[in-house]
């Protein structure tokens, strides 16, 4: 009976700390909050092979390292049941998560209401996720501080501003070092927006979404310069037309050949005219003195006879020029013909 008695007491006490060491308020009745089944009045079973884990509704869990037993427990001071995560001598590293639907640009906060732990060596922290990924290792995740001692209302507040419509709540247990039997006790998890953040700050959306569209508005002005750039085609078709043209150029001054071979052809017939002096080649007036002298010194019938040869001098010369002028004539025209 004495034992029974002090077994009381002690609870008296204990029961009577804990409301001297709790949070001023439980995160799950924050104004706006937003994770369901926040204080894990509801479990559900998840079997993987022959072991069960029972994880509070709403809810999923991830194990890193070790294999924790994940089970409901009446150890918590805002209202049974808690979730009981323990092992037998086996360190682990584990914990649960909660997709909750959230406002993109909107900045949230996170805190947890209880996180017993048997002994220390318990790291215990919340990240947030502003993405909604599901994993606890992204370096998108941005997490809380981390509480080592024994203390069952640790301060993990954190807080992230969602850049889409939907924020991953973690949960995290770390546990490096095994004495035996050892557990940690967890409740009341929420999420809801921070009251500290200015109206303006709760909407950067429209700052992001204005740096999505400068790419698409300077897209128009891309065609604007191709504009130019196919101006620029045309005249590079353009600059090789002229150089054939003027290659084509050189075919009339192969016609002018003809011309500069006509312009020898009237010396060729020039000397033509200079054998005209065939009938001055014949010297009548030196011919016709000496038989003059001749005559004259031999008497009248010399001079009878010079006449007569005379005179059929000249007419051979006369035939002769009469002969040399009609060729050179026909030559001529045969020229002019050609």
């Amino acid at each position: 009976m004495l034992s029974l008695g002090l077994l009381l007491c002690l609870l008296a006490a204990g029961s009577d700390r804990w409301v001297a060491d709790a949070g001023d308020s439980n995160p799950c009745l924050e104004p706006g909050n937003l994770t369901q089944n926040c204080g894990f009045d509801t479990f559900v079973d998840d079997w993987v092979g022959a072991k069960r884990y029972q994880i509070p509704a709403g809810w999923w869990y991830f194990i890193l390292a070790g294999d924790p037993e994940y089970r409901p427990s009446d150890d918590t001071y805002w209202g049974a049941p808690s979730l009981w995560m323990l092992t037998d001598g086996v360190p682990f590293t584990a914990g649960i998560y909660q997709q909750v639907p959230v406002t993109p640009g909107v900045v949230y906060q996170a805190n947890i209401g209880w996180a017993a732990v048997s002994q220390e060596d318990f790291e215990r922290k919340l990240g947030l996720d502003p993405t909604g990924g599901t994993d606890p290792l992204a370096p998108a995740v941005i997490w809380s501080r981390s509480e080592w001692t024994t203390t069952r209302w640790p301060d993990l507040a954190v807080s992230a501003r969602a850049t889409g419509p939907t924020m991953t709540v973690f949960v995290w247990v770390h546990h490096p070092r095994a004495y035996g039997l050892d557990w940690v006790f967890l409740d009341a998890v929420g999420l809801w927006p921070d009251p500290s953040q200015p109206v303006a700050t709760l909407t950067p959306t429209p700052s992001r979404t204005p740096t999505q569209p400068p790419p698409t508005r300077s897209l128009p002005r891309v065609p604007a310069t191709d504009a130019p750039t196919a101006t620029a085609t045309a005249t590079l078709t353009e600059t090789p037309s002229p150089t054939v043209t003027s290659t084509a150029t050189p075919m009339p001054s192969a016609t002018a050949t003809p011309t500069w071979t006509a312009t020898p052809r009237p010396p060729t017939a020039t000397p033509y005219p200079t054998r005209t002096p065939l009938p001055t080649i014949v010297p009548v007036g030196q011919l016709v003195a000496p038989a003059e002298d001749e005559a004259r010194s031999s008497g009248g019938s010399g001079e009878d006879l010079g006449n007569s040869l005379a005179y059929a001098i000249a007419g051979v010369s006369a035939m002769a020029a009469v002969a040399s002028t009609g060729a050179w004539l026909r030559r001529r025209s045969h020229t002019k013909g050609e």
